[in-house]
């Protein structure tokens, strides 16, 4: 077992000597945030085959990619966060783990349009517990320098989701159907919730701190509303959010309806030039902010503030050119831009709060966001196919995906405004 309860270096020592256990610990969650993006990504490439064989509406097709999922991981996310800052977080996050990898299974297994909701919901219920719980855990094994990197190889997870989600769904929905695409993204994961659980242990709570002093629900929410950074951040986060999760439900869609491709296509070149893509931009604004930000602790908002309000022209430059070749690069690039931000983004939840609020902190961030991005992003965009469909027809997934280009350059305004009062929060959360 690998044992991450022993005597943890202090934060210098831990920066100097880093530890091969702690990178076990974060690359197994690493695997696991990934397998829950593909969980949930994997839907979305299915969305074509699912509305035809159920005789479905684009905006039926965005409650069940977004709305149905979001809405039941948003209500339980908060109070398993709290037992998360309480209870054992590995026992948590396996066993969540397990049972939304059980019900991705279930998914291929639906009669009706309801037994698959139904199913969503279970999915999202289970990953409401995983990701604030990892969080939580790795900011106890990394110190608040280390954090950006850590959170940002622990966020390609966002991105290798998508990319195996494509990849999976594409491929065995064009060659065994896509029922059997839920069974093979679902089943693999009640088998890792195993390994996780047999191989780590839990760490010691608020270890990067000098003092650790757990706080009831109140305080930690006063102390929380009253950290500026983090409440922008937290609404700039949802704004990014909504591009990444409409992006990532339509663009299959987009691809069939405007480049006409088959299915096994839009898993290559969906998973390759956004998961990949996206992936690479992820892993990088971890590492690039953990070293700009060391002297001015402003650039951990400052570098994905530049590099969001570059992700808005640019994708709408991917949905209005009539070139392939453009689209394909310009959607790449896209999902580099967006990418950057994500670990960032955890890093802050992590820093400004107090080690007692972590996850918390993680969970109001990655709810709030999911809750507004993942259940409006992919219904607001069914909603407007729908109505833009007797002018525009299969182009009217074009004009309604415009709307992501709009909120990620409006985050990147939100990232620069929070930068103003970063170091302040940050000293707040130390003391």
């Amino acid at each position: 077992m690998v044992d991450v309860t022993s005597d943890v270096p202090a934060q210098a020592a831990a920066a100097a000597k880093p530890s091969a256990r702690r990178y076990y610990v974060l690359g197994l969650l690493t695997i696991i945030y990934a397998l829950n993006f593909l969980d949930r990504t994997i839907f979305n490439v299915l969305i074509e085959p699912i509305k035809k064989e159920f005789q479905l509406s684009d905006t039926m097709m965005g409650l069940l990619a977004g709305f149905g999922f979001a809405l039941f991981y948003s209500l339980l996310g908060i109070p398993i966060a709290r037992m998360a800052d309480r209870l054992n977080r590995r026992n948590i996050v396996a066993l969540a783990f397990a049972f939304w990898s059980a019900m991705t299974a279930l998914c291929g297994m639906a009669t009706s349009v309801t037994s698959l909701a139904v199913a969503r919901i279970g999915v999202g219920i289970g990953e409401s517990a995983g990701s604030p719980a990892s969080q939580s855990i790795v900011a106890d094994l990394f110190a608040k320098n280390e954090r950006p990197r850590a959170l940002g190889i622990y966020a390609i997870g966002t991105y290798l989701g998508v990319f195996l989600g494509y990849f999976v769904g594409g491929y065995v929905n064009q060659h065994y159907g896509w029922r059997m695409a839920f069974y093979v993204a679902g089943l693999p994961g009640i088998l890792l919730a195993a390994v996780l659980w047999l191989t780590i242990s839990e760490p010691k709570r608020g270890a990067m701190q000098e003092t650790f002093t757990p706080e009831p629900l109140g305080p930690t929410l006063r102390f929380l509303a009253s950290q500026q950074s983090f409440i922008i951040v937290l609404i700039g986060f949802c704004l990014t959010t909504y591009t990444n999760y409409a992006t990532a439900a339509w663009i299959p869609p987009f691809l069939a309806r405007v480049h006409h491709l088959s299915s096994a296509e839009i898993g290559t070149y969906a998973g390759t030039f956004k998961g990949l893509a996206g992936m690479a931009g992820t892993l990088l604004g971890g590492f690039v902010v953990a070293q700009v930000s060391r002297r001015d602790d402003r650039w951990k908002l400052w570098a994905p503030a530049i590099t969001s309000g570059l992700a808005g022209p640019v994708f709408a430059l991917c949905m209005l050119t009539q070139d392939f070749a453009t689209m394909v690069a310009m959607l790449a690039l896209t999902s580099f831009l967006v990418g950057f931000h994500l670990g960032p983004s955890f890093a802050i939840a992590q820093t400004v709060a107090k080690p007692s609020m972590r996850a918390l902190a993680s969970a109001l961030i990655a709810l709030t966001a999911t809750c507004f991005g993942q259940g409006l992003g992919p219904l607001v965009v069914g909603m407007i196919n729908d109505a833009l469909r007797a002018g525009f027809g299969a182009d009217a997934v074009r004009y309604s995906l415009l709307s992501a280009a709009v909120t990620t350059t409006v985050g990147a305004l939100l990232f620069v405004w929070a930068a103003r009062t970063i170091r302040t929060d940050i000293g707040r959360a130390a003391a």
